[in-house]
């Protein structure tokens, strides 16, 4: 009889405890899905790392930002822009929370961009836009890493053609056409012996570099002289016709570099798709 009584007692207990138990559970947020992004170091910043986008069980969601190379005393703002790198994109769809240096991290949660639209895990991994980390949490104008999300993610695929030196003595090097996930390109050039200080034109010109009479249908962002790199977005070409990473494969196209907007010496050359 005094088991039996000392187990009554002793039942709404168990079950009491067994209740907080079941609450703790509910209440933890889970990751349900991520999906992660290597963040560039921007003009030798000595600064990247990952953005992690995360869909949670309590209909939010997360990007995380991990960062290797920050300094315990910096602050770094980080925003989602529209738009990819290449084109510069400037308008903010989500500030994201600050990136303490000490730790390299900060976690933004949210439903919704900055402007109230809702928005869905599935969205934002369609998303066209970026990611990009600032110097510090007052110069907003100096990126020190940045990646492309959602839609203008870069595939497997790409295609390299050479660049061939003309009338400046070795400078010669080549273009890389990346695909992104949306069918347009990123043209990267990597070009050796380009004057320092300097900014090249560069063009896709109709035809066979062999005939040297092709009209411009395509313009390149400006070549940077000290790095001999520069990047741009291929979409359509300058009459507005769409231009996708395909096409660059059967263009009947070849590849003008230039010394100067002001001085059309033509420093290197390539031809380009079907030639």
């Amino acid at each position: 009889m005094k088991t039996l009584f000392k187990f009554l007692i002793l039942l709404p207990l168990v079950l009491i405890s067994s209740c907080r138990s079941d609450d703790a559970e509910t209440d933890q947020v889970l990751e349900l899905a991520s999906k992660s992004y290597v963040l560039t170091m921007v003009d030798n910043s000595g600064i990247s790392g990952t953005a992690r986008i995360i869909r949670n069980s309590n209909f939010t969601l997360s990007i995380e930002l991990n960062l290797n190379g920050t300094s315990n005393n910096d602050f770094h703002s980080a925003f989602l822009y529209m738009d990819n790198v290449a084109n510069n994109g400037e308008e903010v769809a989500l500030t994201l929370d600050t990136v303490v240096g000490e730790t390299g991290r900060s976690v933004t949660v949210f439903t919704a961009l900055d402007d109230g639209t809702p928005i869905s895990y599935d969205a934002l991994l369609n998303f066209d836009g970026h990611i990009e980390v600032k110097s510090n949490d007052v110069n907003l104008n100096t990126p020190v890493a940045n990646a492309d999300i959602g839609q203008n993610e870069l595939t497997a695929n790409q295609i390299t053609y050479t660049l061939e030196e003309r009338d400046l003595t070795d400078c010669f090097g080549d273009i890389t056409f990346k695909e992104r996930k949306n069918g347009e390109a990123l043209a990267v050039f990597n070009l050796t012996g380009t004057p320092s200080g300097g900014e090249h034109p560069a063009f896709i010109r109709s035809g066979d570099m062999a005939t040297a009479s092709g009209v411009n249908i395509f313009t390149f962002n400006l070549i940077n002289g000290t790095t001999g790199s520069s990047d741009t977005n291929v979409e359509e070409l300058n009459d507005g016709t769409p231009f996708l990473y395909n096409d660059v494969l059967t263009v009947d196209g070849y590849i003008d570099v230039e010394l100067s907007t002001s001085n059309t010496l033509l420093i290197s050359q390539g031809n380009i798709g079907a030639n």
